[in-house]
């Protein structure tokens, strides 16, 4: 998915129950924290900026601020129905019951 990062597309059709079908990036998993609900579009899949760069950075062997760059670029540039969103400060929240 990383290998064309200027043409990366989000288009992905409704499918037969009505529900919208959320693009992942399988290289970033690990960064994934859940799905992100717009009130005015569909729902898209979030991820943790710095883990994401961390990741990229290890696997591409480049610096954490060349990977910090290309995640921003793809959060602006991304185009289509879902594009994933990447959250720069995110704090841990715990439940309890």
């Amino acid at each position: 998915m990383w290998t064309d990062r200027f043409s990366i597309e989000f288009d992905d059709d409704e499918d037969v129950e009505g529900h919208l079908t959320l693009s992942l990036l399988n290289d970033l998993e690990e960064a994934y924290i859940g799905v992100v609900y717009h009130p005015n579009g569909p729902p898209v899949s979030c991820y943790s900026h710095p883990i994401a760069a961390a990741i990229i950075s290890s696997n591409w062997n480049i610096s954490i601020n060349a990977a910090s760059n290309l995640i921003d670029y793809l959060a602006q540039n991304a185009k289509g129905k879902s594009p994933p969103a990447f959250l720069k400060n995110v704090k841990p929240c715990f439940f309890f019951d």
